[in-house]
């Protein structure tokens, strides 16, 4: 499986009340599924009322992950990714979505697509933006934008 150094970011969100905070994360966290989930954990806190993480990895397929207290949401755009990334495979191995995967000739995504309902992007949101086939940083953006840490999101990312 190949594994890319450009167009790859990991950004940790956080909200307290009304505040976002947005903090990029280093590569490790993209290095697998295990790491990702560790590194998301770690980066709230006790009276954090969200915490989740954002994942673009080489323009092929975004990641969310977040910690619950019965343990992990995921939600992965494209299931096809599998096939060349790490991360990818081991989130399609954790959802049992290889099914999704065979045959799909567009967006295959798998997980909980209703992940951001309540900051504001229900599961039908999700559907189209996913359906809309941008880039996945471009996905992450407006994701961002329309839960309400857009411009929280935009520095962390760069």
């Amino acid at each position: 499986m190949r594994e890319h150094a450009q167009h790859r970011y990991a950004v940790a969100v956080v909200r307290r009340g009304d505040s976002w905070q947005c903090t990029r994360l280093g590569r490790a966290a993209l290095t697998g599924l295990d790491e990702a989930i560790t590194t998301v954990r770690e980066a709230g806190t006790d009276d954090a009322d969200v915490v989740l993480g954002l994942f673009n990895a080489d323009e092929e397929f975004f990641l969310i992950v977040r910690p619950t207290a019965g343990g992990t949401d995921l939600m992965l755009s494209d299931t096809r990714a599998a096939e060349q990334h790490t991360l990818a495979a081991q989130v399609v191995d954790v959802l049992h979505a290889e099914e999704l995967r065979e045959g799909a000739f567009g967006p295959s995504p798998a997980g909980a697509l209703g992940i951001l309902t309540d900051v504001g992007v229900g599961s039908a949101d999700m559907a189209a933006l996913l359906r809309a086939g941008a880039e996945p940083d471009a996905q992450l953006r407006a994701l961002a934008e329309q839960a309400g840490f857009g411009a929280q999101f935009e520095d962390a990312r760069q």
